[in-house]
Formats: C-alpha cells, structure tokens, sequence
C-alpha cells in the first residue's frame, strides 16, 4: 500500500508541475499572439504604438518583419498545441487521482491516448509552422524537433500498457476474492 501512496503524491506533484508548465504555455501563446497582431498590423502600415502622438518603431521593414512574423505565428501555433497537451495530461491526473490508482482500464485507455496525441499534434504543428513559414518567404533559424514528443508518446503508450495489465492482475484479484466468499 505504501508503493501506491507514493504513486498518488508523484501524480499529485505533476499534476502541479502540469498546470504550471500549462499556464506558462498559454502566457507564452499568448504573448505570440499579441507580437503576431502588432506586427501584422506595422506590416499593414498601421501604427501599432505611439508616444506623445510620434509613433514608436518596434519593428523593422522589410525582410525581418517577415522573419519576425513568422517566428512569433510558430511559436504560437507551437505553444498552442503544448498548451492542449498540458491540458490533457492534467486531465490524466485528475482523473487518476479521483480513481486512487493508475491501474484501471479508464485509466490505461486515457493516457494510450495521450501518448498517441504526444505523437501527432507536435507532427502537425511543425508541419503547420513551416507551411506559414514557407508562404511568409523565410528560411527558419533553428531547428525544430518533435524527438522528445515522439519519445514521451512511446514512453505514455508503454505505460498504458503497464497500468492496463496492473487493471487486469487487480481484476483477477477480485474475482478470485469473490470465488472464495461464495
């Protein structure tokens, strides 16, 4: 019993760790949004802000706009789908902490299918991303990887398979409990 308790508290302190790391996520998205509208809106030839009625440069013409525009809509086309990631994982732990174990077919089926989506969201994403990427006429700096995704998802999908023969072994407990009352 002492094994499970301790399971219970490392949920508990990720499912902590998840709504931080998810709150930051939907901060950063957006702070990209807001950097994406105020450069569309320069690039348009609107003034985004003014100070004592002489608008403020924040943006350069030309080129770097572009680069600048397309940095911040993949960033936030990124950190959008980290934030729905985030998301589902706390809904993960939630519900393995109402249940009181991680060994429960409900359980198993719900973080099969996150690591499913830990696979293919970050595809999309990326895919996404370099599309607007492609289409603003930049080449991005840097590399973006979905291997960590990629990895957590074959990581979460190997632990279903776990929690679900943990659910099964407990089943067979009960029902040999109950075969022996009768």
């Amino acid at each position: 019993m002492k094994s499970l308790q301790t399971i219970q508290k490392t949920f508990r302190v990720f499912q902590i760790l998840t709504k931080i790391a998810w709150v930051l996520s939907i901060v950063g998205a957006s702070i990209c949004a807001v950097g994406a509208l105020c450069a569309m809106a320069w690039y348009t030839g609107g003034q985004v802000f003014s100070l004592f009625g002489e608008p403020i440069t924040i943006f350069a013409s030309g080129e770097n706009l572009n680069q600048m525009l397309a940095v911040l809509l993949s960033d936030l086309i990124l950190l959008s789908t980290e934030a729905i990631l985030l998301a589902l994982a706390g809904r993960y732990l939630k519900t393995e902490q109402a249940e009181g174990t991680p060994f429960t077919e409900n359980g198993a089926n719900l973080i099969k299918k996150l690591g499913i989506r830990c696979i293919y969201m970050p595809i999309v994403a990326v895919v996404i991303a370099s599309v607007i990427t492609v289409c603003l006429g930049v080449e991005r700096s840097g590399d973006i990887s979905n291997l960590p995704s990629v990895a957590t998802g074959i990581v979460l999908i190997l632990a279903s398979l776990i929690f679900r023969y943990g659910a099964e072994l407990e089943e067979g407990k009960r029902s040999l409990i109950s075969d022996g009352e009768e």
